[in-house]
């Protein structure tokens, strides 16, 4: 499997940082310089779709903020070195304007039906590669990745520590499922609702029980810090003399670091287009599509902070050196730091919100997707009976397997959008003249 992962993802982790870095450089870097303005778009002030826009933010977060975040950043401990989140900070630097010409892309490209408009990927991949298979296999592709990233890691992440509170494992997937499937049963707007008021609160909640870790371990927050950036180049195999091996292992903190900060931010799969092409414009004009657009650049530096905080509690807490792996590395963290009784209920309710959102966010996306290729509410339900008949497996799944589909799934879903990108903007550069009117780059 490893090597599979290595052939599979190499050449996908290069592809994203080219086209990140080829993006950043034709947009002038507008990810950094225009992030301020971008947080303007979703202020007090009043302004189209306003709350429109906040809830589509909220629910790329929800998406976003799963708890295979949490976990993820255990298991980029466990495989890689504390080094990886500079390199994930890096990649998210260069690699978050995707987002913005993704979302860009998929309103330009976008249908309506039924006064319902539906976009993403899926509705420029027939136009990238002049050909309708082109897609099928990004439906298939992004039903696998649903499934396995946005579902079945995020049950397993969440349903590991149930052993800690002597809960059997497969309860927490039947229970996940349960809710899931009744929940799946109102409608968009009260769903996006839901997640515009829970991902504030679990978000602050979650920071606050960190920021209390990091207070009682406050003298070893200088050390933890001094160790990533120590591991961030590793020369371990240069002073034994093995210029390979040195090559190897950059490679491989690289590639890690690179797999979390995609995994952690969904750069590049296009979720954000799929949620911002479904808000229904006052005018629908250039201008709500670059401001649409700008506001997708806002979510990756949000979890990029969280996952770093997150590393930071499993760094002072000496978890990380453990022989926990996933969430447990993280629960071990907290109950080191705290000796509150209940505090295991409390991070597994805050997880349960990080894991209940994303699976949300992942299913509707992908529904969208059917819904654009089918335009046939039947397939939907189709679909949520698959999704729900599945979150169960994740329980009982092992964990390294488990990551392991979900980087290869993620590492398909990212090669078949970047290359449609790269030669839709060959063909027709409207994404650059458009930004660079209305954002004066």
């Amino acid at each position: 499997m490893d090597i599979v992962k290595f052939a599979l993802l190499l050449p996908t982790t290069l592809l994203i940082l080219v086209a990140g870095g080829y993006l950043s450089v034709k947009l002038k870097w507008l990810q950094i310089f225009r992030l301020p303005y971008a947080f303007s778009l979703i202020g007090v002030k009043r302004g189209e779709n306003k709350l429109s826009s906040i809830a589509a933010l909220f629910t790329i977060l929800g998406g976003n903020l799963g708890v295979g975040n949490i976990s993820g950043t255990a298991v980029a401990l466990k495989t890689g070195v504390p080094g990886s989140i500079l390199w994930m900070a890096i990649i998210i630097v260069i690699t978050s304007i995707i987002k913005y010409v993704t979302c860009y892309l998929s309103i330009r490209n976008r249908k309506e039906k039924n006064g319902r408009f539906i976009g993403g990927p899926i509705a420029y991949m027939a136009n990238a590669f002049n050909s309708r298979k082109a897609t099928i296999v990004f439906l298939v592709i992004m039903m696998m990745s649903s499934i396995t990233v946005g579902n079945l890691v995020q049950v397993n992440s969440l349903s590991i520590p149930l052993d800690m509170i002597d809960v059997p494992v497969v309860v927490g997937g039947i229970i996940m499922a349960t809710i899931f499937f009744a929940v799946a049963a109102l409608s968009l707007k009260k769903i996006k609702i839901f997640i515009s008021a829970i991902i504030p609160i679990m978000t602050i909640s979650y920071l606050i029980l960190c920021s209390i870790i990091l207070l009682k371990f406050s003298k070893n927050i200088l050390p933890s810090l001094k160790l990533i950036t120590s591991s961030f180049f590793t020369t371990s195999s240069f002073n034994s003399g093995l210029s390979l091996g040195l090559i190897l292992e950059m490679l491989t903190i690289i590639q890690v670091g690179t797999l979390r900060g995609i995994f952690a931010t969904d750069i590049g799969l296009g979720l954000e287009g799929i949620v911002h092409s479904s808000i229904i414009p006052k005018n629908n004009n250039n201008k709500f599509i670059i401001e649409q657009s700008l506001i997708t650049i806002i979510s990756p530096f949000i979890v990029a902070f969280i996952v770093f905080i997150t590393m930071m509690v499993l760094l002072v807490t000496d978890s990380w050196v453990t022989d926990l792996e996933s969430t447990n590395m993280c629960i071990f963290a907290f109950r080191k730091a705290m000796s509150w009784p209940y505090i295991d209920y409390l991070i597994m309710a805050i997880m349960f919100c990080f894991a209940f959102t994303t699976l949300f966010t992942w299913f509707f996306c992908t529904k969208q997707t059917i819904r654009y290729v089918s335009m046939n509410d039947k397939y939907t339900k189709i679909w949520i009976v698959i999704f729900t008949v599945t979150i169960p497996l994740g329980a009982i799944g092992k964990v390294r397997l488990l990551w392991d589909i979900a980087d290869i799934s993620i590492a398909a879903l990212l090669f078949i959008n970047i290359l449609a990108i790269l030669k839709l903007i060959s063909q027709d550069s409207e994404v650059f003249t458009m930004s660079s009117r209305y954002l004066k780059l």
